[in-house]
């Protein structure tokens, strides 16, 4: 606990918030015994002014020139070492890449969750329909259906495979990227679901792909690539499900127009026996701390039907 208390003090110091689980996921792992009686900062142990300026004091020492001898940071009632700030330190960056749930000051209730980066507890999920969409083995984008009237899209995809989970991800078009941390969340998720195996390298699909005023980069244009994209990956691996994160991403693979609400947690079919769900955007996962209780739940369908 005194461990976990430190942690959390280095991740203020940062500016980072840091949360726990606070309820209930079905089908979810089961939390560290630590979670349940964990609070912070604990009545026990001052914090406050004289925690966070230890915190960044030990902070400001990593720039400290070789072999200089460092003073011990102090703390209210107990002394911590360099070598105890640096390993705070370490376990800091460590905490950098958690996507977690609920706020730590918050009291934490014990209940099942993901290993992080993880998803959120979540209270019971309802039921959900369940949708089958057949497509064509054939090449996807031959058969592409659209709307001509509707507006040139921009968006950017990210597809991810772990195992036999493909993964595609609406990322933020402005400078987006499919980083570390949402790697590490996506791997959680599938291994959450049951999968796991070789992960492949993440591809970006951004859209328009030039800037041209003479090319078609219109959004049937948009939906033939991601279409095409997507047969290359069933192809070239076997694949059992697919999730499909974010409003555009749902919208493409499945050639819909409707809004994420009105998609989210029904189970289609993309190919026939591949399984396919949508949620939200694992960008809102990582920003939004509630996100992670809907993603949970909006999986569910999905989870049922896998053997």
């Amino acid at each position: 606990m005194e461990q976990e208390q430190l942690r959390h003090q280095y991740l203020e110091a940062l500016g980072v918030s840091s949360w726990l689980p606070c309820a209930v996921l079905p089908n979810a792992a089961d939390s560290a015994e630590w979670v349940s009686d964990f609070r912070y900062p604990a009545p026990d142990i001052p914090f406050e002014s004289d925690r966070v300026a230890s915190a960044r004091s030990a902070l400001g020492q990593q720039g400290a020139s070789k072999g200089s001898s460092s003073p011990q940071t102090q703390t209210r009632g107990s002394t911590a070492s360099v070598a105890t700030a640096q390993q705070g330190m370490s376990q800091a960056r460590a905490a950098l890449g958690l996507a977690v749930a609920e706020p730590a000051e918050k009291t934490a209730a014990p209940s099942p969750s993901v290993q992080t980066p993880s998803l959120s507890p979540a209270v019971s999920a309802p039921s959900s329909p369940i949708v089958e969409v057949g497509v064509s083995e054939d090449d996807a984008a031959a058969s592409v259906q659209v709307d001509t009237d509707l507006e040139p899209p921009r968006f950017k995809l990210a597809y991810f495979r772990i195992g036999e989970l493909l993964v595609i991800d609406s990322v933020p078009p402005q400078g987006g990227h499919f980083g570390d941390n949402y790697q590490a969340l996506a791997i959680a998720i599938a291994a959450a679901l049951g999968f796991r195996g070789e992960q492949g390298s993440a591809f970006m699909l951004p859209w328009p792909m030039f800037a041209s005023k003479t090319l078609d980069q219109g959004y049937k244009q948009a939906a033939i690539a991601v279409q095409h994209k997507l047969s290359k990956e069933l192809q070239a691996h076997p694949v059992k499900a697919v999730l499909l994160f974010g409003e555009i991403a749902v919208q493409m693979v499945m050639e819909r127009q409707e809004p994420l609400e009105q998609l989210k947690g029904i189970c289609f079919e993309v190919r026939a026996g591949i399984k396919a769900i949508a949620s939200h955007s694992l960008t809102e996962a990582m920003q939004l701390p509630g996100i992670k209780k809907q993603l949970w739940t909006d999986l569910q369908p999905l989870l049922a039907k896998l053997p």
